[in-house]
């Protein structure tokens, strides 16, 4: 009798271990170091619609291992899944759980947005993202819509050699303000071109996003005092108003040339204007007139061997530096004012001077090389902040450059390299209108009113709002006028 229960002990136990093995083999890959693989990172919806709009897009999953998953959840991860959503192995979101996806295999996803282009409180670009869910691991897909009536510029050509991707202005290009222009990523003016932007041009850049010039082409822009030409980001809520790193830069690369800018604000990114080129000792790079540079997380304006040349011009409230003159060069600033009271909540304060010069840099295997300054003249005008040294020299060897401070107000507590400079205000408030503001216009009380070189104020006989200066002129891109002080 013992022996036939153990045989059949043995029968009913071979196939349950046949089953039970089987089930392993079956069973989901639990591996917290899985990924999963898609077909792209973005799914971007580039329709600009001119009414309400409905565009569905897809991508695909893959289960690229060899033993099949299971995904916890996939989910719009952020605020807009009345704007996005999406169907996932024929159920729809915006949260859909327990997606299986055999070994070696995928499944597709569609992705919908709907839009209405004309809620002038949308943003311009929409984004949202989703989130995929595998043994406790999340990674995220990007959705990027069209949120208003604009135009839009996306990398649509990658760089073979350097695999960048980017919108090519391959032509000599005019923008107006007849719609607004949305950067997202990098747009390139090509070798030789120009793009001239006229009065009261709307220019917002989306994260990270930047203008870049090539070799040979040239950037134009035509603002007047009523109508600037404005570059900011994309985020239009009252928050983003005044808040610095929103964007890149505009960044006029070596050997550009010829560029010249009146009437623009450009405001709330990394760096405003970065200008990397020698240009040509006859005519500047850069001629920048009446033009305000505010809210940038790093720099003002970064200049490495340029040839610059400034009038009425403001830059303020940058993280780093107001001005970075860097490599040598030659620059002429007159009637412009340099005030930095960056202040950032949740951010370090700002140790680092307004104003650098520095003439060397060191290459990869530590030799120093040295770039002279031609020239620096600085005249009429104003630089101060809330450190107590607002002027910084990074100078090889340490000895003097052919810098002149010609009627100006400034914050500093160094003499070395103002030997050459002449009726400078040194250490004395300037007095400005509203520093929490940013309005650097003078008060009546101010020791530069009245105290500019009449010679210079002869050049630049009006302030940046358009006013005549008087004789002798105020120091700064202000000029004082008692109506100021009214309520």
């Amino acid at each position: 009798m013992g022996g036939i229960l153990k045989i059949f002990g043995i029968i009913v136990l071979i196939p349950l271990l046949f089953f039970l093995g089987s089930c392993q083999d079956n069973a989901f890959d639990l591996s917290p170091d899985l990924q999963l693989k898609f077909s792209v990172d973005t799914v971007l919806f580039d329709t600009v619609f001119a009414t309400v709009g409905s565009s569905t897009h897809w991508l695909v999953v893959h289960n690229t291992h060899n033993r099949d998953i299971a995904l916890q959840h996939i989910r719009i991860a952020g605020a807009n899944s009345a704007v996005f959503r999406f169907n996932a192995d024929g159920r729809t979101g915006p949260e859909v759980r327990n997606i299986e996806i055999a070994a070696n295999d995928s499944i597709f996803l569609f992705v919908e947005v709907t839009i209405d282009p004309t809620q002038t409180n949308l943003p311009f670009i929409v984004s949202d993202s989703l989130e995929f869910s595998l043994n406790g691991n999340k990674q995220y897909v990007n959705l990027v819509a069209w949120g208003q009536n604009a135009r839009f510029l996306r990398p649509e050509f990658t760089d073979p050699v350097m695999n960048i991707q980017y919108h090519l202005i391959s032509e000599n290009t005019v923008w107006n303000d007849s719609l607004p222009f949305v950067v997202f990523g990098l747009a390139v003016v090509a070798r030789g071109k120009r793009l001239t932007i006229q009065e009261g041009t709307q220019i917002h850049l989306h994260n990270n996003s930047s203008l870049i010039f090539l070799e040979g082409s040239s950037l134009v822009v035509e603002g007047t005092a009523q109508r600037p030409v404005v570059f900011q980001g994309d985020r239009k809520e009252r928050f983003f108003e005044n808040v610095p790193g929103q964007w890149g830069r505009i960044w006029l690369s070596a050997a550009s040339k010829d560029h010249d800018i009146n009437y623009a604000i450009i405001k709330n990114g990394t760096v405003g204007l970065h200008i990397d080129s020698i240009g040509s000792t006859q005519r500047p790079t850069l001629r920048i007139r009446n033009t305000i540079i505010k809210n940038k997380s790093l720099v003002g304006l970064l200049a490495q061997g340029s040839n610059v040349r400034a009038e009425n011009l403001v830059v303020s409230n940058c993280g780093k530096h107001l001005l970075m003159l860097a490599l040598g060069g030659s620059y002429e600033f007159k009637h412009s004012t340099f005030a930095n009271y960056f202040n950032l909540p949740g951010s370090p304060a700002r140790t680092t001077p307004s104003v650098v010069f520095n003439n060397f840099f060191r290459d990869a295997l530590g030799n120093t090389h040295y770039r002279p300054f031609q020239r620096l003249y600085f005249a009429n005008s104003i630089i101060f902040g809330n450190l107590t040294e607002e002027l910084q020299f990074d100078l090889r060897p340490a000895s003097a450059i052919p810098l002149i401070f010609d009627h100006c107000l400034l914050r500093t507590q160094s003499n070395a390299q103002l030997q050459g400079s002449v009726n400078l205000i040194l250490n004395q408030m300037p007095q400005f209108q509203n520093i929490a503001n940013q309005d650097f216009r003078l008060r009546n009380n101010s020791p530069a009113i009245g105290r500019g070189n009449p010679t210079i104020g002869l050049l630049v006989p009006y302030d940046i709002l358009g006013r005549e200066r008087t004789l002798p002129p105020d120091i700064g891109a202000f000029q004082y006028y008692l109506i100021e002080e009214k309520p």
